[in-house]
């Protein structure tokens, strides 16, 4: 729904005033100064009045259509889980999933200039993850052979995010955006703006378009990519031009049973799960890993015994050749993997799939500190799914 922003009509301008030597009225000292500081005041306001006209903010929130994309439940706000799974899920799943990572607004507009803000409700940035990944927001669009444009914006952070995104070519006519929301902040009173008289329409999210979802851990919610459309589930999702939703939970995806049983509740065109970095832990025992891989593939399978489920092993730490210790860890992990795979092949579940560490070859550098992907290693795992999803699919 559109707010326009009306011009603030001034009426008067009064100036202080004092006692000349033979008692009449007069300005007081400074009057000349007086003068023009209120004439670069009335100017300036004058102005911002002009500049404000001319803006209409929406608020995506208020369209009567479900416009916001890569939920797996309606009437969400910016979170990604529903409300009645508060008293089911651990604290730290329920706090991560008012994250809004994996959410984009869509639109069309003739717009040669979109603003975008909205109102950070966590930190906005991590030691290890910069602000434009943490709290940004990321636009793209496309060209006129279908090839994906990212377009730049510049953004201030604070009490309130704001980015600007000018385009500065020469098409006239509306086309799509994509408008990333932040991978590891909460979002509060989203808004869009475009000069007024420009065309501006949201794109409904389509129910009959079954979305990837995937569940997994802090690298699935997007760390540590420099920008929202960066993380690898947006990739895949520009990639296969299909939508996807982000159900990674930092260092709690955990193939919990509350988690598998509300994924069932998503008509999904495939599940990816995608948990196993957080499973290297003491307690995660091999038969505890195997017990939770094979549980959540057979309920999933119950639930939906058509949808093909894709597990993705440890894409490893690129530290492993410097650190043993890690390098075991994660390579033990996979070969769990492998041995529930096998398992649940051997007792004749159909299109069910495995992603190895081989084929999604994580190189030296494509990670911030070992375990968490960089731009480069986001990239990297994005392909790797998205070559065999194109067979699965």
């Amino acid at each position: 729904m559109p707010i326009k922003i009306t011009k603030t009509i001034i009426k008067d301008i009064r100036f202080p005033t004092g006692k000349n030597k033979n008692g009449s009225d007069a300005m007081m000292m400074g009057t000349a100064q007086g003068y023009k500081i209120a004439l670069i005041m009335l100017l300036g306001l004058w102005s911002m009045n002009l500049d404000a006209q001319s803006i209409t903010w929406y608020d995506p929130l208020k369209e009567n259509n479900q416009v916001i994309h890569g939920q797996g439940w309606q009437d969400l706000g910016y979170a990604r889980l529903p409300d009645e799974a508060q008293p089911l899920v651990r604290e730290p799943v329920w706090n991560l999933s008012r994250n809004a990572t994996g959410l984009l607004v869509r639109f069309t507009t003739n717009a040669k200039k979109i603003d975008a803000s909205y109102i950070p409700l966590g930190r906005l940035q991590m030691p290890h993850m910069p602000a434009t990944g943490v709290s940004g927001l990321d636009l793209y669009t496309k060209d006129g052979k279908g090839s994906w444009i990212w377009v730049r914006g510049n953004y201030a952070f604070g009490d309130t995010v704001s980015y600007s995104f000018v385009l500065n070519d020469n098409v006239q006519t509306s086309r799509e955006f994509y408008l990333y929301l932040p991978l590891y902040n909460s979002v509060k009173d989203l808004r869009i703006a475009v000069e007024e008289g420009r065309d501006f329409q949201f794109i409904p999210v389509s129910p009959k378009e079954k979305p990837i979802t995937v569940y997994g851990t802090s690298i699935a919610q997007g760390a540590c990519a420099s920008r929202p459309g960066m993380a690898w589930t947006s990739i895949l999702s520009r990639k296969l031009d299909k939508p996807v939703v982000n159900l990674g939970f930092s260092g709690n995806g955990q193939l919990e049973e509350s988690l598998i049983q509300y994924l069932s509740e998503i008509d999904s065109e495939v599940y990816i799960l995608d948990c196993l970095p957080n499973l290297v832990r003491e307690e995660f025992t091999e038969e505890e890993v195997k017990k939770r891989l094979i549980r959540s593939v057979k309920y999933l399978k119950e639930k939906r015994p058509s949808t093909p489920i894709l597990l993705v092993e440890h894409a490893g730490y690129t530290d492993g050749k410097s650190n043993q210790e890690r390098a075991q860890a994660y390579m033990r992990l996979n070969e769990w993997c492998k041995e529930a795979y096998r398992e649940l092949l051997v007792e004749g579940l159909e299109e069910v799939y495995l992603l190895e560490n081989e084929d999604i070859a994580l190189t030296m550098d494509a990670t911030v500190d070992g375990t968490h992907p960089s731009d480069l290693g986001m990239q990297q795992q994005a392909d790797a799914v998205a070559d065999l999803l194109r067979e699965i699919l």
